[in-house]
């Protein structure tokens, strides 16, 4: 029996963030061997990481409301087309310093556009009760994608040569958008494979959407999109710092050779993977057991936060290498684990306007994502001592933590129609 069409499209769309995260994290992995190439420093390196993540962040809002404005599917078309476009391009930036920034802060740009897509479309896809575990499927291909990346990269630099590795990575894109136009659809109405129950089954359980389109004034002016928004920005600061520098850190701080570091820096990435489809799974079992939206949404995947900061602060601080990688790897699926539940709040605030919320939330999260990774650059730069970087994000995550548990309440955004309504109402009593 085949699967069902939705559960088709989350296949693709796990794909889709694999490639997007292979094309982001490729150049960090390769970056102990660009750095000899090229004669640039982890000064250097932390402003090209962070080049790209201005780019990302800038784009995220914008994007966000492309989504929920207009054709999802085709909004995702172009931004892998643009993306596959400027990775291939990459090389060229061994040219000059500032064309590596610009071609990078482009890649970002591109890549803005897909996480918010992606839950606008799960929302027009998926019943409420799958909808945590169906998007946060789609995203984590971005941690699977970092994992593979790992190794394919290094035997690609090993094998070839660095600039290999874009074009490798472009060419993917290009397979994927292929597959991406010829299957998927902006609505299960519009697809032409599914079935009559399959669609019944989906629109009778969608999330209600308001009647009246909302704004990015009300969302930006509301207080649980801005807690949710700080919480997120404080959990993604460590781990893109992590994401970006592990390459680096395995090698240059705990010795490891490039081939060990390839097959070692999976760990932390797999367990992110399983740590965000974790999250949403929770979030959405807790849910359908009768736990209150703000306990399934929010202060579980808290919790679990939580239990992150002891890991981190290890990770830097003990004397064995291996109990370091160890750490990291629990740092990573806990910290994922939250991450990847605050991606099912959006559509609990305003179901029409999930991808708006959804781009607000992840723009916060990179814009510290920015900062992470070139204060990360700069401290190593100057003091030598790998361990600094890593005790800010385990102040930064316990921040996230409380934040999460006790301001985030995912209820949905008074809009200002229904304020007047209920006013008038009052007035009447």
């Amino acid at each position: 029996m085949a699967w069902p069409v939705r559960y088709r499209l989350v296949g693709l769309l796990a794909g889709g963030s694999m490639i997007n995260y292979a094309d982001r994290v490729n150049i960090s992995v390769a970056a102990p061997v660009m750095m000899l190439a090229l004669g640039w420093d982890e000064a250097r390196f932390g402003l090209i990481f962070s080049a790209f993540l201005i780019g990302y962040t800038l784009l995220q809002i914008p994007g966000g409301m492309l989504a929920d404005r207009w054709n999802t599917c085709r909004v995702l078309a172009v931004a892998c087309i643009g993306f596959s476009v400027f990775t291939a391009l990459t090389p060229l930036g061994a040219l000059a310093f500032g064309l590596m920034l610009a071609i990078r802060f482009s890649v970002g740009l591109f890549e803005a556009v897909c996480f918010p897509s992606y839950a606008a479309l799960a929302s027009r896809w998926f019943p409420r009760h799958e909808y945590g575990r169906a998007l946060t499927v789609s995203l984590s291909g971005a941690q699977l994608g970092q994992a593979l990346a790992y190794p394919v990269t290094t035997w690609i630099v090993l094998s070839f040569s660095w600039p290999a590795v874009f074009y490798f990575n472009a060419a993917l894109g290009g397979v994927w958008l292929l597959a991406w136009l010829l299957f998927a659809t902006n609505s299960p109405a519009e697809h032409p494979r599914i079935s009559h129950a399959e669609r019944q089954e989906i629109e009778a359980n969608l999330a209600e959407r308001p009647q009246a389109g909302g704004s990015l004034r009300a969302v930006l002016r509301s207080p649980q999109v801005l807690w949710l928004s700080f919480g997120y920005l404080c959990m993604v600061y460590g781990l893109w710092m992590v994401i970006l520098w592990l390459p680096t850190y395995l090698v240059h701080a705990r010795g490891f050779s490039m081939q060990a570091m390839g097959w070692l820096g999976m760990l932390p990435t797999v367990a992110g993977f399983v740590g965000a489809i974790s999250g949403g799974t929770l979030s959405d079992v807790l849910l359908r057991r009768g736990f209150s939206k703000r306990f399934a949404r929010a202060r579980a995947p808290a919790l679990c936060t939580l239990l992150g900061v002891p890991m981190i602060v290890a990770a830097a601080l003990v004397p064995w290498a291996a109990v370091s990688v160890v750490c990291l790897t629990l740092y990573m699926y806990l910290a994922s684990l939250g991450g990847g539940a605050c991606w099912a709040v959006p559509l609990e605030l305003d179901a029409k306007q999930t991808g708006t919320i959804s781009g607000v939330m992840n723009g916060a999260g990179n814009f510290a994502g920015i900062f992470g990774p070139m204060s990360a650059g700069f401290l190593v730069a100057a003091t030598g001592d790998w361990s600094l970087p890593f005790l800010v994000i385990a102040g930064v995550l316990l921040i996230a933590a409380l934040v999460l548990y006790f301001l985030v309440v995912p209820k949905p955004i008074e809009r200002p129609e229904r304020v007047a309504e209920l006013a008038e109402q009052g007035g009447q009593g």
